[in-house]
């Protein structure tokens, strides 16, 4: 059973979410906004399997003038080397994009994206992470 819920936008977002919403096929702005806090909880949750392990792709995207962004993420390459178990970088434009590809106890990988996530700089963060177990059911 539903429940209706009011929530006010301002008026930029409200057009964000109806382009959003012809684009990519929703019926309706509450289909659209259900999926987006579906999501939001998905990540929210993640955070109750800490000692689950996972696999997570994160990607990151900046611009090349960024120089910072790209050292910041070599470091972080460097310190987190036993969860990180591959990379790649490419170049679009002026833009860079980072894949990473971690594995470990989901504690851990949440560490490193929420440091990846504060990096300034940023012109886009997004991650997918997955409990191992549904490939390895005990």
């Amino acid at each position: 059973m539903s429940e209706i819920v009011s929530i006010s936008l301002d008026q930029s977002l409200l057009r964000k979410i109806e382009n959003i919403m012809m684009k990519q096929g929703y019926s309706s702005r509450s289909e659209l906004i259900r999926d987006a806090v579906r999501k939001l909880i998905a990540d929210y949750e993640m955070a109750e399997f800490e000692s689950r392990q996972v696999i997570t792709a994160i990607v990151v995207i900046y611009e090349y003038k960024e120089g910072y962004v790209s050292k910041r993420l070599t470091g972080i390459r460097h310190e987190f080397d036993d969860i990180i178990i591959g990379s790649l970088h490419v170049h679009v434009n002026n833009y860079c994009t980072e894949l990473l590809i971690a594995r470990g106890e989901a504690k851990a990988v949440l560490r490193l994206i929420s440091i990846i996530r504060g990096i300034r700089g940023l012109s886009s963060f997004r991650y997918l992470s997955v409990p191992l177990e549904i490939y390895n059911p005990n």
